[in-house]
């Protein structure tokens, strides 16, 4: 199943979109949402299993307001609206 998410703000050069400055998506190759740190009093996003950071302050440099749609692919058991089967008896 295919969940929408719609970027608000783009950075062309590093092809990254932003939501908000919590929700940071990594856009090429594929989309990677980004954590969001601290590191020495200031704003980092990183993707998960890299040691590479990205500052707010370089991110914000190239960021433009420009509003576009993606599309992730969720698991279907996220989706599952199936009641718990009940234990009683």
């Amino acid at each position: 199943m295919l969940q929408e998410i719609k970027i608000n703000y783009f950075n062309e050069s590093l092809q990254i979109g932003m939501v908000n400055w919590r929700e940071v998506y990594l856009l090429k190759p594929r989309i990677i949402k980004m954590n969001v740190e601290v590191d020495e009093r200031r704003l980092v996003y990183g993707a998960t299993g890299s040691n590479k950071r990205i500052s707010y302050k370089i991110l914000k440099r190239g960021l433009k307001k420009r509003s576009f749609s993606i599309f992730e692919e969720m698991p279907c058991w996220l989706f599952d609206s199936s009641p718990p089967a009940s234990s009683k008896k």
